[in-house]
């Protein structure tokens, strides 16, 4: 899969007037990827758990809960730095990444309910859909090898593509002007600190799906996110918009 021209109309498929556009005000829904449409941040934890054991560095995951959501360009000083990890960048990012590939290849899934709550509720409806993700395009490309996922989302964004990453709110903006939404008509469902921080400040209406933190700990990024636990709770909330 070749990376995504950004600028090309023809890549911003429009769905067909169904239930969704009579029940929801929203013109887009924007996604996150990682703990949000695939459970993949356990597989994260996985290869850097396994990297860090190849180098004597003995920790759980719940050492590693502070990078979930991060850009590459933000990981890498934070991961070397807390576990005084030596080394050319380059070289520690190919051996995770090469990891990470080789896990994602039998135990990548998609999260309980996304697969449904898609074909019931966006699939032949009137919304635009994207992805917007701090992954890189390599990786986003070996995800779609893995399990299709750009078969959901006509437009993705990824770090590579993104002027500035998560938690900043530019992603999630660029891409409201690449789909011509405004904050005002677009929806965002993430899960993560970084994502969610990034989501509230580009101003649209935002959804965090208890994945990765606890309700306490979405309201304590800002009480104006709608919480919830399960892809039925996101229906229901569309089903009464």
């Amino acid at each position: 899969m070749s990376a995504v021209d950004l600028t090309s109309p023809a890549n911003f498929k429009y769905m067909s007037v169904n239930k969704l556009h009579y029940t929801t005000k929203y013109s887009g829904i924007l996604f996150d990827m990682d703990g949000t449409v695939l459970d993949s941040e356990g597989l994260f934890d996985k290869a850097q758990l396994r990297f860090l054991k190849e180098n004597n560095i003995l920790v759980s995951s719940k050492d590693l809960s502070e990078f979930k959501g991060l850009s590459y360009k933000h990981f890498y000083p934070r991961f070397m730095s807390k576990f005084n990890i030596t080394g050319v960048v380059d070289d520690i990012r190919l051996k995770l990444r090469t990891y990470l590939h080789e896990i994602m290849e039998t135990e990548l899934e998609y999260i309980e309910g996304f697969e449904k709550f898609y074909s019931t509720y966006i699939t032949d409806c009137h919304v635009k859909v994207g992805i917007v993700t701090n992954t890189t395009r390599l990786s986003y490309q070996k995800i779609d090898q893995c399990v299709g996922i750009g078969k959901y989302f006509p437009y993705s964004l990824t770090a590579s593509e993104s002027r500035e990453p998560k938690p900043s709110p530019v992603p999630f903006i660029q891409a409201m002007d690449d789909l011509a939404l405004t904050s005002d008509n677009t929806l965002i469902i993430e899960d993560s600190q970084t994502g969610l921080l990034s989501a509230v400040g580009s101003g649209a209406q935002v959804i965090g799906i208890t994945t990765s933190l606890s309700k306490q700990d979405i309201l304590k990024i800002d009480n104006s996110i709608h919480v919830v636990d399960t892809y039925r709770d996101i229906a229901e909330y569309l089903e009464n918009c």
